[in-house]
């Protein structure tokens, strides 16, 4: 595989199919290890092995449609929850050597990914294992690291130094996304700033779009902003589910439902409608604004459960006096 001067390494490894590869071999090894595939119960290696694939398309900068598996932004977010040991660390990268010398045959490249999964992995440790050599990797990992000190300002309010940051990815419209998404979840004024005057594309991170993002927070000044610009109020995320479903404050509802929000839309693998959702998260708020807007009680789920019945299973106890007492017939 001979790489010119000029060719992207994405183009190298077989583009995002040739992405999605190396995540598949990388992770059917994981799963055959009696060290690593402890990490990951029932089904979580398919979905390990999605992440890491469009974590790779990302990286390489491939088409963004492809990286919507992503669910971090962050690699040291990403990894929190794992606690990686040293041993871990050197069994995981044994693994990936193995995948890149199964699948890629050049000898220079072999040794360039090699030598970048080091260094990546040994900063998850906090190990300074010096600098990516080959200069597309070591511009690509630079921006990674932007993008993981961008949500580390975030995440201790700095938020000056978070915005600053936050431009140098406006020519990445996935990412981007991600980005203002996390803004509003933070919520502090500085931020929802720069996010109303942010150009508000219609692009996506981990399948929803912005108004599935803002709907979510709570941030109303950006969902009446995006419903302004003339987005459309039932548009779906990746799971078939409208800004409605991801809807936390009755505000929110409120302002969908006026833009004409189909109230009863049911989305997603269960079928679900945004009042089954607000039941099974106790939402009184949500509950009260939909059944107000005209939001059925007695429409099923794919399980055969209405939302009084997702507020019994999950112990919602106000929900459940609330709908147990609503005359509500959709």
């Amino acid at each position: 595989m001979l790489k010119p001067e000029n060719r992207p390494l994405i183009e190298t490894l077989g583009g995002e199919a040739g992405c999605r590869k190396i995540a598949k071999d990388f992770y059917t090894r994981v799963a055959a290890n009696s060290e690593l595939k402890l990490l990951f119960p029932g089904k979580s290696i398919r979905c390990a092995t999605e992440e890491f694939a469009a974590f790779l398309i990302q990286f390489l900068d491939g088409d963004q449609d492809q990286t919507q598996y992503r669910w971090w932004l962050s690699l040291r977010e990403s990894h929190a929850r794992f606690q990686i040991s040293e041993r871990q660390r050197a069994v995981w990268l044994g693994l990936m050597y193995e995948t890149i010398d199964s699948l890629i045959s050049d000898l220079a490249n072999q040794q360039e990914l090699k030598h970048f999964f080091a260094v990546s992995s040994g900063y998850l440790l906090d190990k300074d294992l010096g600098v990516v050599e080959q200069p597309e990797l070591n511009e690509r990992w630079c921006q990674q690291r932007m993008l993981d000190q961008l949500i580390d300002h975030l995440t201790n309010e700095r938020d000056a130094e978070a915005i600053d940051l936050a431009r140098q990815f406006e020519s990445r419209p996935s990412v981007f996304v991600g980005i203002l998404a996390r803004m509003m979840e933070a919520g502090r004024a500085p931020l929802i700033t720069f996010v109303l005057e942010s150009d508000l594309i219609e692009c996506r991170f981990n399948g929803r779009t912005l108004l599935h993002f803002a709907a979510g927070s709570g941030c109303l000044p950006v969902v009446q902003k995006l419903l302004a610009n003339g987005v459309n109020p039932d548009v779906l995320d990746g799971g078939r589910h409208t800004a409605l479903y991801r809807a936390s404050t009755a505000e929110i509802v409120i302002e969908l439902i006026r833009a004409g929000a189909t109230v009863d839309h049911c989305g997603g693998v269960n079928r679900s409608t945004a009042l089954h959702q607000a039941a099974r998260f106790g939402n009184v708020g949500v509950t009260k604004a939909l059944l107000a807007a005209g939001a059925s009680t007695t429409v099923k789920d794919k399980n055969g459960f209405t939302p009084l019945d997702r507020a019994r299973n999950c112990r919602r106890i106000e929900v459940v006096a609330f709908l147990s007492n609503s005359k509500h017939d959709g």
